[in-house]
């Protein structure tokens, strides 16, 4: 349940600021055509809507990545309107050519092999999340299926410089719940089985000399246990407990058996540490502060740690080598605003950033250390840079019972503000919640927050108890409080917005994805007077049938499910978790609702949206269901993002009122089935009969 469905860019971000809480609340192609690389954007136009297919097409420019000798940048760039891996000079970014060229769905990822003769792309099939590996050689200009079996599904477990031909993989042939352990080689495709999982470990820690040197077995409780594979057998390392899982994680391993990991296991936040496999003996590297610690930075030459980032609310570095201080004071005072550091090149010479920029979709710039200046780079959405977008603002907002939640605010375009930053006039607003749960929103540039400021609606975003990155603590207390003071948060939220005047109680609808859309669900079946309508993303709607059914791959994680959400093989657990769900509550339902599913979920099936849309549709409550047959949990396809925005804004256009760019032609492409309810869509029906034609 951990993605998001109308593709969001969701870096992390950077820097020490203080936080705001009012008004600054194909071989050959070349990208001549594109917009001049590097330049500043020219004068912001004005318009009356920034069109729906600037906002929701795949970004321009996306995962920026040098390669290992320093000498170019792969990066993912839309090929015939699909995102393909390309590659470029590191300086010549228009001499780019593409290195593959998928036709339906993008790349899940990428990366350089160790020696920068290859790129290696995950990619699965139709969004059922077998992810199938992809090995591009650079010389020959070939792009080889290594997987080559559409049931299966591939793990990356091992790239390095000491074999530099060659990966270590998982793959789930032999036990779809399992993987198995190959090395293959790049040259020739051979595949050799290294390590047959014959007991079941969910993962696998190996050397740079590909050597298995932990297994990590899942156990009952939630938790895992990390072995080291010793000629004696395994013996235990240590055990990372439920309540630290989620931001403890293992970074590397390196040739003299030390783990650099984040660990919150003897604290509330994930620090960073260092463990000698042999002693057991643990190293702090750095604490943490107000946050987890999400990213370090290391110097490629000498291994020294420079820095550290967190991100309590607005995202910042915290300095670990007195001789860079002075540096990243600089730094942050070029920035435009807060930033994460994505690569660097060999000789560390330079810093590649992406950076959050206000009123403006992110960017990447260089930071050329000897001279400590910033070059911007590109934009990841030139084709916005000239419209007029709103900002995200941080806010934060206490809960009943006295937790503080980071929560993003985004007000409507041209909104008239009061002296405290707050419309003077309330205007509608949508409550738009992340999946996971354990997922978290950010100040990364977001098209959804973009998209509804600029229909009219100020955006709110809570990151609610057991959202992550703010220690296991604040996490735990949302095991098993799902429709309770999860919920609680939410309705928190909205009441704060209520009371500073930036909407009204009878103008606030809920939309989200996958846990978000639950909580759609659950905004309109266990509050129902205080949202007018909902949009809901692939939620579940029956929690029972939701952690008794997962795919087989995905069952090594049911035990974290069975503690933190609740046990459906218990009639106690059964029956609480039949308590906590919409279809329970479905007679509560009265107000209107939009729901989408992909056919190829294999996070949230179908049968979950279909459950809860037979039920309204038994009652003749107001019920839409957009299905989409060639999508995952995760929609890919441009056309479905384009088309499926174009339903909603319109859905919420009749529930709040806002303004709606016409359908035109945005339904073209998808193949978008509308099982019901077009009639509730205002020009729906028009638009699939145009789209039939």
């Amino acid at each position: 349940m951990d993605f998001n469905m109308l593709r969001q860019e969701r870096p992390n971000r950077a820097s020490r600021v203080t936080v705001l809480t009012a008004a600054i609340l194909g071989a050959g192609i070349l990208l001549s055509a594109l917009p001049v690389l590097g330049a500043e954007p020219g004068p912001v136009q004005a318009a009356s809507l920034v069109p729906r297919d600037a906002l929701f097409a795949s970004p321009t420019y996306s995962e920026l990545q040098i390669s290992p000798d320093g000498k170019q940048l792969a990066f993912l760039h839309p090929l015939n309107g699909v995102l393909n891996v390309w590659v470029a000079p590191l300086d010549d970014l228009k001499a780019a050519t593409p290195v593959t060229r998928f036709d339906t769905r993008p790349p899940d990822g990428f990366q350089w092999s160790a020696d920068g003769r290859y790129i290696l792309v995950v990619k699965d099939v139709g969004g059922e999340e077998h992810s199938q590996l992809w090995v591009a050689n650079l010389e020959k200009r070939t792009v080889t299926n290594m997987t080559a079996d559409p049931a299966v599904q591939t793990k990356i477990v091992k790239v390095s410089k000491r074999r530099p031909g060659e990966i270590l993989v998982g793959m789930n042939i032999r036990d779809r719940r399992y993987r198995d352990i190959y090395r293959i080689d790049l040259a020739t495709g051979q595949r050799t089985e290294v390590f047959r999982n014959e007991r079941n470990y969910i993962d696998v820690v190996a050397d740079p000399d590909f050597n298995i040197r932990l297994v990590v077995r899942g156990n009952v409780d939630g938790s895992s246990t990390y072995l080291r594979l010793d000629p004696a057998g395994p013996s235990e390392v240590m055990t990372i407990p439920l309540a630290s899982l989620r931001n403890s994680r293992i970074l590397s391993l390196d040739s003299k058996g030390k783990l650099l990991m984040f660990d919150s296991r003897t604290s509330d936040k994930a620090n960073l540490v260092s463990v000698d496999l042999g002693t057991g003996k643990q190293t702090m590297l750095a604490a943490a502060g107000r946050a987890d610690i999400v990213d370090p930075l290391f110097d490629e030459a000498s291994g020294a740690l420079i820095a550290t980032r967190e991100d309590p609310l607005v995202s910042e570095w915290t300095v670990r080598s007195e001789g860079v201080r002075a540096e990243f004071a600089a730094l942050e005072a070029a920035a435009a605003g807060p930033f994460k550091i994505v690569d660097q090149t060999a000789d560390n010479a330079r810093w590649l950033l992406l950076e959050t920029v206000p009123n403006r979709p992110d960017r990447y710039s260089w930071w050329n250390r000897n001279d400590r200046t910033l070059v911007p780079l590109l934009s990841t959405r030139p084709d916005l840079d000239q419209q007029v977008l709103a900002r995200r603002i941080p806010v934060i907002i206490a809960s009943r019972d006295g937790l503080t939640l980071p929560s993003y605010l985004t007000l409507p375009t041209n909104t008239k503000l009061g002296a405290d930053g707050m419309p003077e006039t309330p205007v509608p607003m949508v409550l738009l919640v992340h999946g996971g749960p354990w997922l978290r929103d950010d100040l990364a540039f977001d098209p959804q927050h973009a998209w509804l400021a600029d229909r009219g609606y100020a955006v709110l975003s809570v990151n609610f108890r057991a959202s992550g990155g703010f220690g296991s603590d604040f996490m735990a207390k949302g095991d098993r409080k799902w429709s309770e003071t999860m919920h609680d948060d939410l309705l928190d939220g909205v009441q704060w917005a209520i009371d500073k005047g930036v909407t009204a109680k009878d103008r606030v609808a809920a939309m989200g994805l996958s846990y978000g859309g639950y909580s759609t669900l659950v905004s309109l079946s266990f509050t129902p007077d205080t949202f007018q309508c909902g949009v809901d993303l692939a939620g579940p709607s029956n929690l029972v049938r939701q952690v008794a059914a997962m795919p087989d791959w995905w069952t090594w994680q049911r035990p974290q499910f069975i503690n933190r959400v609740g046990d459906p093989t218990t009639p106690e657990g059964a029956a609480d978790l039949m308590r906590r769900s919409p279809i329970a509550r479905v007679d509560a339902i009265s107000k209107p609702l939009l729901v989408t599913n992909g056919a190829n979920d294999p996070r949230i099936f179908p049968s979950q949206s279909e459950e809860i849309v037979d039920a309204l549709k038994a009652r003749r409550k107001p019920v839409t269901y957009a299905f989409y047959p060639d999508e995952g949990h995760v929609y890919a396809k441009d056309a479905t993002n384009i088309s499926f925005a174009a339903i909603a804004e319109h859905f919420l256009s009749k529930c709040l009122g806002g303004p709606a760019e016409p359908f035109g032609d945005d339904l073209v492409g998808s193949r978008v089935e509308l099982k019901t309810g077009a009639q509730f869509v205002p020009g729906l029906e028009r638009a699939l009969d145009d789209m039939a034609k």
